[in-house]
């Protein structure tokens, strides 16, 4: 769903601590529906010296929900309204004064059947991709048994080097169990 603020949009804030506050979107979250406003929700970031640079404190712009700014028009908050123009071409529109606040997609040059209704041109599927989709599935059983070949010949390998160092007697791991046995049997004489 298409959002009401862009960047670059003049903004107010309409609710919060930081209410009536006025600003440019620096940026656009859509993940979190949040928005960071140029000189709005400023926080200060202690920040310790290292090796690629130097310590200080920050002040930076910390991101706020999208729902609490609005588009300004002539100095008040107004709502935003999504037109389609004849052409095709979808903008966002003011609600307070009809002024175009911008283009949100230009217009379409192709009709569906005749319909009358704009439709987005179809990206064709690279042949790669085809042909990569109908051997996936051939290519997945070969790959799966190769694998659990190489993994029983490794899992072999591993068994052969353990009993080989517990021989040897010189592991660290044979003799932190001979320790552990000596504390367990010290324990159970007392």
């Amino acid at each position: 769903m298409p959002k009401h603020v862009r960047k670059g949009d003049m903004v107010i804030v309409t609710s919060g601590s930081f209410k009536g506050e006025i600003g440019s979107v620096m940026r656009v979250i859509p993940e979190d529906d949040r928005v960071v406003v140029k000189g709005v929700n400023m926080r200060t970031k202690h920040i310790k010296p290292s090796r690629v640079g130097q310590g200080g404190i920050i002040t930076r712009e910390e991101p706020i929900h999208i729902s609490k700014v609005s588009p300004v028009v002539d100095g008040k908050p107004t709502r935003v309204r999504f037109e389609t123009r004849e052409d095709g071409s979808k903008i966002r529109v003011a609600v307070r004064n009809g002024q175009e606040l911008g283009v949100i997609h230009g217009p379409r040059t192709s009709t569906a059947g005749g319909a009358g209704m704009p439709v987005a041109p179809r990206r064709a599927i690279p042949a790669k991709k085809v042909a990569k989709a109908a051997g996936s599935k051939v290519a997945s059983s070969k790959t799966a048994s190769s694998k659990t070949a190489s993994s029983k010949t490794a899992s072999s390998k591993t068994d052969s080097s353990k009993t080989d160092s517990s021989k040897a007697g010189g592991s660290k791991s044979a003799k932190s169990s001979k320790k552990t046995e000596k504390k367990a049997a010290s324990k159970g004489s007392k």
